[in-house]
This record gives C-alpha cells, sequence and structure tokens, in this order.
C-alpha cells in the first residue's frame, strides 16, 4: 500500500533523530552492549584492562624467559594471553558463586512463596493436585487458611447478599472438587438454599423450616463445613516438620555453591577449554624454542579438535554424533561376490592370490 507524504515526511524526522552514538567514547560504549562475560572470541571483546593486563604479563614473560625465535614469542603472547583469560572465568565463576551465596536464603523462601502463589493460581484448572500439595507445606496452609476466611466472611456478612455462586465455586476448589461436576454436591446444594432455591436439598435438610429461616439454616451449615476444614488445616500444620524446614533453609548457602544453570555449565566449558589452549600455547613455545635452538624448522604438532577450537566457539552447543546417529553400513557381502569359489577375502587382501584352474563347465538343468 503506498504511503502518504505526511507519514514519509514523519518517518525521515524519526530517522535523522536515531543516529546512534556519533563521538568515539559514544562509539565505544555502544560496541560494549552485547559483552556479557568476556569468555569468549579471540579477544577482541577483552575490556581495555585486561588488554592492558595481556601487554604487561607479556612484557614480563620475555623479560622472564627471553624467547630467542619469533615464533616462541608468538606462543609467548598467546601464552599471556590464555593466563589473563583464565583468571576472567575464575573472578567471574567466584562473583556468580558469591551472589549465589549472599541471596541463597532470600531466594529458597521466595521459590517456596512463588510455588503456593502458582498452585493458587491452577486451583481452578488442576482442582486436586494444588490443592492437595498445598497443604504440605506452611506457607501453602496459611494460603489456604486465609481463603476459608474470605469465604466465612462472606457467608456471614451483615448485609446478607456476599454469597454468590463464584463463592460455591471457590468452596469446591478449595476442597479440591469438580464445581461442574455431574454431581449435585452438598456444597452447591446447601449455597443455593442461601440464596433461596431449596430444590436440591434433602428432605431432612433444614426440617420444619421454611423460606428465610430454612435460609439461614442453610449458611449455618455451610459455616459448619467451613469451621471444620479450617480446624483440620491448622491440625496438618501442627505436625508439619518445622526442624526438617529449618534445616533446608539453612543448607541453602550450601546448595547455592553450585550452580547447575545453562549458563554455568557453559562458562565452566569456556574455563576448561581457556585451560587447556593456555598449556598447550606453553608446550608450543617450549618446542618452537627446542627447534630454533636446534636449526630446525619449528614443528606445529596435530592438535586434537577440541584445542584447535577457537575459545568461546559454539562447538559446546552443537549435539553430539553418537553411533546412533551415524548411517548404517552397508550389510557385509558374501565372499563368492568378491571371488572366485575357493579363494578367501583373506588370500585377496593379503596378495595371495592361488592359481585358478578352471573346471569343468557346470551342467545346467533346462527342465
Amino acid at each position: 500500500m503506498p504511503i502518504s507524504e505526511a507519514k514519509l515526511a514523519a518517518n525521515r524526522r524519526n530517522a535523522a533523530r536515531s543516529t546512534g552514538p556519533r563521538t568515539p567514547e559514544g562509539k565505544e560504549r555502544s560496541r560494549r552492549n552485547a559483552l556479557k562475560h568476556g569468555l569468549t572470541g579471540s579477544g577482541v571483546a577483552l575490556p581495555d584492562e585486561d588488554r592492558a593486563e595481556i601487554d604487561r604479563r607479556y612484557a614480563a614473560l620475555q623479560s622472564e624467559m627471553s624467547p630467542a625465535s619469533e615464533a616462541g614469542a608468538a606462543f609467548l603472547r598467546r601464552f599471556a594471553f590464555m593466563t589473563v583469560r583464565i583468571e576472567r572465568c575464575e573472578r567471574h565463576e567466584t562473583a556468580e558463586t558469591s551472589k549465589r551465596v549472599r541471596h541463597a536464603v532470600a531466594r529458597f523462601d521466595d521459590e517456596r512463596l512463588a510455588a503456593v502463589e502458582a498452585r493458587g493460581a491452577r486451583i481452578y484448572q488442576e482442582l486436586a493436585t494444588p490443592a492437595r500439595r498445598l497443604q504440605m507445606t506452611p506457607e501453602g496452609i496459611d494460603w489456604l487458611l486465609k481463603e476459608w476466611a474470605i469465604l466465612r466472611a462472606d457467608l456471614l456478612h451483615e448485609d446478607g447478599n456476599r454469597w454468590t455462586t463464584n463463592h460455591r465455586s471457590r468452596f469446591d476448589s478449595l476442597l479440591g472438587l469438580n464445581p461442574g461436576g455431574y454431581r449435585i454436591a452438598r456444597i452447591m446444594a446447601l449455597s443455593e438454599a442461601v440464596l433461596g432455591g431449596f430444590y436440591h436439598l434433602d428432605k431432612s435438610d433444614g426440617e420444619g423450616l421454611e423460606g428465610p429461616a430454612r435460609s439461614a439454616w442453610a449458611k449455618g451449615e455451610l459455616t459448619r463445613l467451613i469451621d471444620v476444614e479450617t480446624d483440620r488445616l491448622e491440625e496438618a500444620r501442627a505436625r508439619i516438620d518445622h526442624e526438617s524446614l529449618a534445616a533446608d533453609r539453612a543448607q541453602a548457602v550450601d546448595r547455592a555453591l553450585f550452580d547447575p544453570s545453562p549458563e554455568m555449565v557453559l562458562a565452566r566449558k569456556y574455563e576448561a577449554a581457556t585451560e587447556r589452549a593456555m598449556y598447550k600455547a606453553y608446550k608450543e613455545f617450549k618446542q618452537a624454542e627446542a627447534d630454533f635452538a636446534g636449526g630446525r624448522e619449528p614443528e606445529l604438532t596435530t592438535c586434537e579438535v577440541e584445542d584447535c577450537e577457537p575459545v568461546g566457539s559454539n562447538s559446546q552447543d552443537e549435539p553430539e554424533v553418537t553411533a546412533e546417529d551415524e548411517p548404517e553400513a552397508p550389510p557385509a557381502r558374501r565372499e563368492a561376490e568378491f571371488a572366485p569359489s575357493g579363494v578367501s577375502i583373506l588370500d585377496i587382501s593379503i596378495g595371495q592370490v592361488p592359481e585358478i584352474v578352471p573346471g569343468p563347465p557346470e551342467r545346467i538343468d533346462q527342465g
């Protein structure tokens, strides 16, 4: 669809305002927007302080180890780079672990409350499971007691008009029952009676009472059921093993010492790859210096695949090919397909093929 001239002019004015950073300082800050930890890549994303440390360390190593060859100097520079990177890995892991430890207890409490909130939000959909699991923790029982108190207050409110069909559904859900079930549950019958409908009550329910008096009886019966459930929950809360909960809370700090998150698992892989690359650079430096002292051309040894990968490559994220993933080899053919009768495959493979003497032709039956 063609754009109007007014819209086109507005787009041009907006584009003129969004030019990005213009100063060298702004461009430098923008270049680091995607920098998270500086553990990947070939060093381009390293902060300036790390680059300065690499230069300082390389100068110190040159003075200490005095490389005689250009190849040795290159490997020594690589070694200096990797030592700085491995220290960055260690600082990163230490900082993340310290943060987890500092907030371990608060996270423990928050996760328990979040679990209660999630179960309470699902109590209408999953019914029995959330209602049952809410009764397994003191936080969950407190949440249920609060909900029952709200229902009781609305049922006995002085204006007498707070109880609705939604309250009846909530009543069933807190008990883990299906409010839309095919059975006429007692909660439904009593709730209808509170609202003036007595057609689902048993004959013995409020026998001899009519109109408002029978509604008052139904309200009292619902109140009694709420009080019974409240008493049961308070007894269940008293039976909870609070010592075990206190121990779990105290040990949250110990559990925080190890971070199983995918981000930290990947960071530990980066650290291990950096350490391998560091030792490899040092080994190649020693080899290059030895070759130079002996008048030999530097020989780079064939490295393993994991050592040849750039540190921080995405190879860790690629799925590992297992034996099940490889294409199935074709079934072995019979010896007769490769050699005449009487000659084995082993004889052919080692070049010892015996002389073949033609025999009489085989007779072919025509009938």
